[in-house]
């Protein structure tokens, strides 16, 4: 299970979850959704202005009105570019798109990227307020998640996932508060059972001292901005040759290198355990394939523990050879081979689409080099013979 192949680069732990030691005399840092509290306010604001502080059947009229208008495909819904359209005639377009983004994603409650009717009225109103729309229980989650990416690693809050779904024994997608307080407690988070009151508060929504589970999670892991959403598509197609959505398990798993898996280096797993590992944190439903919508699944969660987009970008660049990337989070997983020309002449090139190649296969590999436009090859050196 372990070959000359190029495999994908697994990022340290160290490296990703090296926490700041707390400082009170730093002020907390401000969010986007602590920028789009202000929004919120300013657009509940407008809406009054408008119907002259009108009663709220009235101004949810307004809204109606506004919502059919910027509807141009009649779909019942709103993208964010016709949100952000809404928001501009408003006069409340000129704010930074994260923000924008950030109150989007507050309204989108079933995180289909798209803002229904019922949702905008819920939004705007604060009918049922979505957990981020409650600096509280923002602070909550973001605490949370710093302790599972602390102790969980990439896979955290999947491992959560997975320990939610065992004490889910009705089968109903839902767990009571001491259920929740264990597998927060195994997953190494601090929790206190007034803190488990305060997410029942804020998650059991229809009163029946249980909580949806997926939708805690989804709480706790947020959305990928489209950035990073762009890199994982990237990555997919990276892997998916045939273009048709889908990768099989025998490609991805023939791609993984278990030497590498830095649990497997610590003596924390043998090499048949962290594949058997891989595999289920891939292959949910157990299909032999994965599609585009899981992987994306899959990076929503490793996305929720790392802060910075720059490093993300390295990640995903570096685990699946995707060549690019500027400055210091530029690619440094592709091969680089030292080309000696006809005429004496030597560069040191990268290949571009060097993942699953075969290093000592130089046939290949000059292959791969004229379909970069490198000619008059007269003999390649890989890393190790330079």
């Amino acid at each position: 299970r372990t070959s000359n192949r190029t495999r994908p680069a697994i990022p340290k732990m160290a490296d990703l979850y090296a926490m700041e030691e707390d400082d009170r005399h730093h002020f907390p840092k401000v969010t986007d959704d602590d920028k789009a509290d202000h929004l919120q306010k300013l657009l509940r604001n407008r809406f009054e202005v408008l119907t002259g502080y009108a009663d709220m059947k009235k101004q949810t009229a307004e809204i109606e009105k506004r919502f059919k208008y910027y509807d141009k495909d009649n779909s019942g819904s709103l993208c964010f570019e016709e949100f952000d359209a809404a928001l501009t005639e408003m006069n409340l377009g000129d704010a930074p798109k994260s923000e924008l983004r950030a109150l989007f994603d507050r309204y989108d409650s079933n995180g289909d990227e798209n803002v229904s009717y019922p949702e905008l009225i819920n939004g705007v109103f604060e009918v049922a307020p979505h957990p981020l729309a409650q600096k509280e229980s923002r602070r909550m989650l973001e605490n949370i998640r710093a302790q599972i990416a602390k102790r969980g690693g990439l896979n955290g809050i999947r491992s959560l996932g997975r320990s939610f779904r065992i004490m889910d024994d009705g089968g109903n997608g839902k767990i009571e508060p001491e259920e929740m307080l264990y597998g927060l407690r195994d997953q190494g988070v601090e929790v206190e059972r007034n803190e488990i009151e305060q997410i029942m508060l804020h998650f059991d929504k229809d009163g029946d001292g249980s909580v949806i589970f997926d939708e805690f999670l989804r709480a706790l892991r947020g959305k990928m901005n489209q950035r990073r959403k762009g890199l994982v598509k990237l990555a997919f197609g990276q892997l998916d040759k045939t273009g048709d959505g889908v990768v099989t398990m025998e490609d991805l798993m023939g791609i993984y290198d278990v030497s590498e898996n830095p649990d497997v280096i610590n003596g924390l797993l043998t090499p048949d355990q962290a594949f058997q590992e891989f595999a289920k944190v891939w292959d949910r439903d157990r299909s032999g394939s994965v599609h585009l919508d899981e992987f994306i699944d899959y990076y929503q969660d490793v996305s929720a523990s790392i802060d910075n987009d720059d490093y993300f970008e390295l990640m995903i660049r570096n685990a699946w050879h995707i060549s690019g990337g500027e400055g210091q989070y530029e690619n440094t997983a592709n091969l680089r081979v030292l080309v000696i020309h006809d005429d004496g002449s030597q560069e040191v090139v990268e290949i571009k689409d060097d993942l699953g190649l075969d290093v000592n296969d130089f046939p290949a590999i000059r292959k791969k080099l004229f379909m970069q436009g490198v000619k008059n090859i007269k003999k390649v050196e890989v890393a190790s013979a330079m």
